[in-house]
């Protein structure tokens, strides 16, 4: 099992899906992230050593991220965010609920408030003269709706990221937003390196990502990825270049059935929907390449469910997965990985399951890789995580002894958003 080196932050990568839903780019819709459900719930990863990270939004279109880990010491950072148009910004919840109801607990009391995400209402808009026009096309029904969902900060950073799958935010006017862009730029002055990305809205259609990584010292290097997406919604593709190994490569996702302007999927449509998608790449450095093919099938009822398999033809592997939502803010998946050619396999189960609005709980076990934990609970503004790796075979670790024969890894984590 790879471990992870640090502990990363989940303020900046909250506000890049943040930034596709306010410009309509459908993250989902894509080869890329065709098992993204079911990796949400057996591939997370957990913290590594001891970290403290703040977010804040220093200026209507500018926010910054400071990751101070105190083991190991090399993963600290400093990083900036810009976008064309003001993201979400944590400040004291409003009451925006439309009745009653929603401000009650189930035992007649009023619930309490939590920190939210604020939306720019019309009047900010409007008294704004340096703010887009465009941003008032937004309907103040979406607006409390975004307001509502983004109350519940933790479940927005941390859980329900394989809920993206089923949501398509054909509410926007796509063309609208054309030309919209983020930067983000993240510094490790221990490891005298810095990485990169900039996203771009070329098109309604089109979006241009381009992601780097410069290392200074004695041995100087700079790679770049730069990836071309094309999403038409019922189709859509992606080609990537990257400087390592020269890599190319083109994926391509085909959706059957309803298309996404008539129903968004998982947000009650009747019936199932079947998509499928591939990939090939070359890389010229080794003169090496790949591909592979899958099928995934969705159904939005009566709760959201998937299915998915992949196939990797020259490597001679098979991947079948299963994601089912059990209840209202629980998701359980399973998959079977399988190699004609070496005849291993791997059966991996998980689960997300969050308690109430500050408590979240994951765990997956797999047969290779042992039991992974993670504990997510929110205090005001802060998030403190706690995870745990177990060994998976104790054979593996002979010449350790005590708690290091059971315990691969553990860590602590703790996000301030101001």
């Amino acid at each position: 099992a790879q471990t992870m080196a640090y502990t990363t932050s989940d303020y900046f990568p909250f506000l890049v899906r943040q930034f596709h839903h306010e410009t309509g780019w459908n993250e989902c819709n894509s080869y890329a992230t065709f098992c993204r459900a079911s990796k949400a719930i057996l591939d997370f990863s957990i913290p590594y050593g001891l970290s403290v990270s703040t977010g804040r939004r220093v200026g209507s279109n500018l926010s910054s991220q400071l990751v101070f880990s105190m083991i190991p010491s090399s993963a600290s950072s400093i990083g900036y965010l810009a976008a064309s148009r003001p993201l979400f910004s944590i400040m004291p919840a409003q009451t925006v609920a439309s009745s009653d109801e929603q401000n009650l607990g189930s035992n007649g009391a009023r619930a309490a408030s939590f920190p939210s995400l604020a939306v720019p209402t019309q009047s900010d808009i409007l008294s704004n003269p340096k703010a887009d026009a465009r941003d008032g096309k937004l309907s103040r029904q979406q607006q409390i709706q975004d307001e509502l969902d983004s109350q519940d900060l933790l479940q927005n950073i941390r859980a329900g990221v394989w809920r993206c799958n089923w949501r398509t935010p054909d509410y926007l006017n796509r063309a609208d937003y054309a030309g919209e862009y983020l930067a983000v730029a993240q510094l490790y002055p221990s490891l005298a390196t810095i990485t990169g990305s900039y996203v771009e809205r070329r098109s309604a259609t089109s979006e241009l990502t381009i992601s780097g990584v410069s290392v200074a010292g004695a041995q100087p290097d700079l790679q770049f990825i730069v990836q071309h997406a094309v999403d038409r919604r019922r189709w859509s593709s992606e080609g990537v270049f990257g400087t390592n190994g020269r890599l190319l490569g083109l994926r391509g996702l085909y959706n059957f059935g309803d298309s996404a302007e008539e129903k968004a999927v998982g947000e009650g449509a009747g019936r199932g929907r079947i998509s499928a998608g591939g990939e090939v790449y070359f890389g010229a450095q080794e003169a090496s390449g790949g591909m592979s093919v899958g099928m995934r099938y969705r159904d939005g009822q009566p709760l959201l469910s998937e299915l998915t398999c992949v196939l990797n033809p020259i490597m001679g592997h098979v991947s079948l997965a299963l994601t089912r939502e059990l209840r209202s803010r629980m998701c359980a998946a399973a998959r079977y990985d399988f190699n004609a050619f070496s005849l291993s396999s791997e059966l991996a189960v998980g689960v997300e399951w969050q308690l109430d609005q500050n408590s979240i709980v994951k765990a997956r076990w797999s047969d290779s890789q042992g039991l992974r934990c993670l504990v997510d609970t929110r205090l005001n503004n802060m998030v403190f995580s706690m995870g745990l790796d177990l060994h998976g075979d104790m054979a593996t670790t002979p010449a350790a002894t005590g708690i290091k024969r059971f315990v691969r890894s553990f860590g602590l984590q703790f996000q301030w958003f101001l």
